[in-house]
This record gives structure tokens, sequence and C-alpha cells, in this order.
């Protein structure tokens, strides 16, 4: 595979692979690649079943959310424990541009690639339905935060 590395003025080093088609390898790579902060170091997440930890791609995640004071994190049907703070794991998202995981209320934040839908037919209430068959609700005080980051109108 040809590689280039272009040094120019940005705000945070980014990647960008020209390809005739989006194929599962491509796919593949993007993912390894994005798993790499502005360091160079690989961002590992990782879940707790009991004493067994199993990593994760951003990918797998449905949801991570808080609960009795834990935080979680939902892959497939799995709920699995998630040592790291939600605020933490937005700033992280961030650094590495997983721009879909988006807090949709204080306890949780949502990978809308794994999202199927949005139901809004609740006054005021966006309820997001994911592709496991869950749903998340969006908090009233982040209806408008969301709406706008989703684009949506009113």
């Amino acid at each position: 595979m040809k590689t280039e590395i272009q040094i120019e003025r940005c705000t945070e080093p980014f990647c960008v692979i020209h390809a005739e088609e989006k194929t599962s390898g491509i796919m593949e790579l993007a993912e390894k690649i994005s798993m790499f902060n502005p360091d160079g170091r690989t961002v590992l997440l990782n879940g707790w079943d009991g004493d067994y930890c199993i990593q994760l791609k951003p990918s797998d995640i449905f949801r991570i959310f808080s609960q009795d004071k834990k935080v979680f994190v939902q892959i497939r049907k799995e709920t699995l424990l998630f040592k790291m703070r939600l605020y933490e794991f937005e700033e992280l998202a961030k650094k590495c541009g997983w721009t879909r995981f988006i807090r949709i209320s204080n306890t949780d934040i949502v990978n809308f690639d794994n999202a199927e839908g949005l139901d809004m037919s609740l006054s005021g209430v966006i309820r997001v339905n994911l592709n496991n068959g869950e749903y998340a609700v969006v908090s009233r005080r982040f209806v408008s935060r969301i709406r706008g980051e989703l684009c949506l109108r009113k």
C-alpha cells in the first residue's frame, strides 16, 4: 500500500484514505487508524465481565451509561463494566475524532452509528432506537442540543 505524509498546519493530525470502493478491509484499516491518539499511542477500550477484560472497538459500542454510581458499556445484548467516567470517554472520543458518540443525557452517551432510528412521536422527547433492539431516551435538557448536532428540524 502506498503511503504519503504531508506536513502542514492543522489543529490535529488526520488521515484520509483514497480507495476505489469502500471494502471491509478499508473499513478495518480506518478503524485501526482511529484507535491511535494524536501522540501515536493506541487507544484501548476495555469492558469488564467480572474478572475478564474484554477489548472493545468503538464500532462495537452501542451506548455508555452510568447507573448506581458505576459506568457500563453496552455491546450487542451484553452490558459490561466500564472503568472510565463518562466525561473521560467524551474527551477521548473528541481527541480520536469519534464524532458519532453523542451525549444524550447526564447519564448516557450513544454511538449513533449503531442507532437505527429516532422516535419523536412523544411530545418534547426523542427516543433513540438502537440496532440491538434496545433504546435510550434523550433527556429534555439535551433535546435542543441533539437536534442541532443531528441537524433535525422541529
